[in-house]
Formats: C-alpha cells, sequence, structure tokens
C-alpha cells in the first residue's frame, strides 16, 4: 500500500469515529456544579395591628354619606393600619325603631365591611330600641324597661346570618354574641353584652370566657364609662348596672384586656387590674358629632405590651384631641 493511501485511511477512520460521535477535546465539558438551595424566606412575626371602634353614630342616618364615609376610609386604609376587627359601641341609630330609613342608612353603612372581608360586632344602645321615639326622646305611656328589650327592627336590618361564625344568647338575635379573630400572634375574643344587660345575658357571658381561656378578650357595651372615667352605678332603665358588670364578668377573668362603652359624654379612659392581676384598658367614646365621622383606632404591639389610640374623623380630616397610650400590657397565649 502506498503513502498516500495509509493517509487517506486515517483520514477515513478518524472522520468514522466523529461521525459516531467519539469525544473531542473541544467538545468536552467540566461536570456542572450543584445548584445552591434558595434561601428560606421567613415570614415576619405578627405582633402589631390595629382595630376600630365606632362611636354613637346616631346622628349620622339623616342623610347619606357621613355614616359610609366612615367605612369607605377604613377599608382604603386597611392595609396602612393593619385592620383586623370594627367595633361599635351601639346607638347606631336615633329612633329607627319609629324610622326604618334610619337603620337603611345604616344598614347600607356597615354592608362594606362585610364585602371586603373585615370581621366587626354591633352593640344595641337604647336609641336601637323601641323604647326611644321620634326627637330622642322616651315613647309616651311605655314602660320603658320592657321597650329597651325590643329589638325586633334592629334584628331585621342586622340578623345573625350577617355575622358568621359568631355565637349569640338567644337564638335569632344578636343583642348578645360573640367573635373570634386571629392578630398579633394571638387569639381574640369581642363579646358584645346589651345595654343594662340582664342577669342571664351576664352568666351566659361568664360562661363564654370561661370556655375560652386561651382568647385574649374585648367586652363592648353601650354604657360603662361615665364621662368622668369612671365605672358608672347606675342600671338606667335596665337590669344591671355596669359596676354590676365589673364584679361579676369583667374583673374575674384573667384574660379580659379591653372594655369599650359611649352613651354618654366625649371621650374617657381607665385601667383597672382584675382579679388575677391583669391589666384591663377601659375607653369612652361618644362624640355624637354633627360635623364629621369619628373613629377610634386602636393599635395594639403585642410583642412590647403597649397599646396606642387615636380619634379621627375621615370628613374634613378632623383629628381629636383624645391620644392615649398604655404600657405594661401582657397576653394569654
Amino acid at each position: 500500500m502506498s503513502t498516500r493511501s495509509v493517509l487517506s485511511a486515517s483520514v477515513v477512520a478518524a472522520l468514522l469515529l466523529v461521525g459516531l460521535g467519539a469525544p473531542s477535546v473541544a467538545q468536552a465539558r467540566p461536570p456542572a456544579a450543584p445548584s445552591a438551595a434558595a434561601p428560606t424566606v421567613v415570614p415576619a412575626a405578627d405582633t402589631d395591628f390595629s382595630f376600630a371602634v365606632y362611636p354613637d353614630t346616631q346622628q349620622e342616618v339623616f342623610s347619606t354619606g357621613t355614616f359610609i364615609g366612615r367605612t369607605n376610609w377604613l377599608i382604603a386604609n386597611r392595609k396602612a393600619l393593619d385592620l383586623r376587627f370594627v367595633l361599635h359601641t351601639g346607638d347606631v341609630v336615633n329612633w329607627g325603631d319609629k324610622a326604618p330609613a334610619q337603620f337603611t342608612i345604616a344598614s347600607a353603612a356597615m354592608a362594606p365591611l362585610e364585602k371586603a372581608g373585615i370581621p366587626y360586632e354591633l352593640t344595641i344602645g337604647n336609641h336601637d330600641t323601641a323604647a326611644v321615639c321620634p326627637g330622642g326622646g322616651g315613647c309616651p305611656g311605655k314602660d320603658v324597661r320592657v321597650t329597651v328589650r325590643d329589638t325586633t327592627a334592629f334584628n331585621r336590618y342586622f340578623p345573625t346570618t350577617r355575622f358568621p361564625g359568631a355565637g349569640f344568647f338567644e337564638k335569632g338575635k344578636v343583642d348578645n354574641s360573640y367573635r373570634t379573630f386571629d392578630a398579633g400572634g394571638l387569639k381574640w375574643l369581642v363579646i358584645n353584652l346589651e345595654l343594662w344587660a340582664r342577669p342571664a345575658a351576664i352568666e351566659w357571658a361568664r360562661s363564654v370566657v370561661a370556655t375560652h381561656p386561651r382568647h385574649n378578650v374585648i367586652v363592648q357595651t353601650h354604657s360603662y364609662l361615665k364621662a368622668d372615667g369612671g365605672i358608672s352605678g347606675s342600671a338606667g332603665y335596665g337590669y344591671s348596672s355596669p359596676s354590676y358588670l365589673w364584679n361579676r364578668l369583667i374583673r374575674q377573668y384573667a384574660n379580659i384586656r379591653f372594655v369599650f362603652s359611649g352613651h354618654t359624654g366625649q371621650s374617657a379612659y381607665r385601667t383597672d387590674v382584675g382579679n388575677h392581676g391583669n391589666k384591663i384598658v377601659s375607653m369612652l367614646g361618644t362624640f355624637h358629632s354633627n360635623t364629621t365621622n369619628p373613629v377610634r383606632i386602636v393599635t395594639v404591639h403585642t410583642a412590647v405590651g403597649t397599646v396606642g389610640t387615636r380619634v379621627y374623623g375621615p370628613k374634613g380630616n378632623v383629628s381629636f384631641p383624645y391620644n392615649a397610650s398604655f404600657t405594661g400590657m401582657k397576653y394569654v397565649k
């Protein structure tokens, strides 16, 4: 075989090897390094949140706009406030039992909270019952101790079906109720009691609190603090005075943290110590404003045990001089 033939055969063999996929130096790649694990994202601790408290709104049911304006402002600022719950301390309407249009306005004003998924509780005040006639006074010839328990109209516009997950003292009535929520890394329970409550309603409340020992409890009722911040000793035209409520319910349980009320005065605060050494903060907010729509914002910092509150009227951008702060709060977990 000639030298040329030997070279040609070598070239053909090399080409065949390449065609069969033999590796070449130019094609060689180092093994890929193992990919780094994605960093673990630790969610921020839930230690701060707020809830809102509507005062007496009885002056806001004669026209549309003011009442619902408060609700719309809360929803628009929900994220900034980290808003988790809304309370209303009663006198939702003025004499709605005799003027259904007032309930229509109030019902529409609270409805956006339901659509937004923000839970709330309403307390029934004397103006929300059959005890009050046009003009805001008592109804002539009627036994006010009986008519103050007639909440038929209120329950027609705010039936139990509007409060999913709630518990009730009486079937089909929202007069005494409770709801729970989670916030600040803790469990909370809001219990709503009728005005100058019947003893049976207070005993029901005791059982609710006792069966939720790991919930931090917020009590709301229409009449509790006086204008000067003292606990009222008057049962009005009801059954039990606020001082009885303090002694029978509020001071008795280690997990009660707050009490909210309206009915009289403007704004007041007090702190008390329960039988188990727990600090209890009570706040009064009534206002009866004819010009704006005040709402109390309560900001809770569970990790450091502080609470701050302010009162603001979205209509007209009004800040009220009722700021307050509290320290040394401890919570059950």
